[in-house]
């Protein structure tokens, strides 16, 4: 790792940005492990902790892909009205369908205020069957995901 005063480092990133993955991190937030410090037991303990969050984050990109695909398994095809089946007002629409499978959610109720114009487009796309097994999958699939997320924060 190459120390640099606080301008130094500006053209260097500049450079390297277009053809390497480069993280920044501020020497004050970044905790040394114990035992001898040294500038390359950190720069080597970052970036391994840097490569964990991208393999994170690469889990939860399939983990939302597998959801994303039992959703339309479902014929549930909310992601073409909203822009994150993620979002709160989509996972408030699939968590009352999979709580309670046998009848309709009132969609109105459940979307946040700047989705009331998409209420139609979200009625038509949510008239789908999940059958419980689906049903099971998708809960474990989102459970998955949200334990990565955890996992995340708590490696940030």
């Amino acid at each position: 790792m190459v120390s640099f005063s606080y301008a130094n480092w500006i053209p260097v990133f500049n450079i390297l940005e277009e053809s390497c993955s480069i993280c920044l991190a501020h020497p004050k937030y970044v905790k040394a492990i114990r035992g001898k410090k040294t500038d390359k037991k950190d720069a080597q303990w970052i970036a391994d902790l840097f490569c964990y969050r991208m393999k994170l984050t690469q889990l939860q990109v399939s983990e939302k892909n597998r959801y994303q695909n039992c959703l339309t398994w479902s014929n549930l095809q909310i992601a073409s009205v909203v822009s994150d089946v993620f979002g709160k007002s989509a996972q408030a629409i699939i968590k009352s369908i999979l709580d309670n499978p046998e009848n309709k959610p009132n969609i109105e109720q459940l979307v946040h205020k700047r989705m009331k114009n998409k209420l139609q487009d979200l009625e038509i796309a949510m008239d789908g069957d999940v059958t419980p097994e689906q049903a099971e999958k998708i809960r474990v699939i989102k459970a998955y995901y949200d334990a990565l997320a955890i996992c995340k924060e708590d490696l940030e």
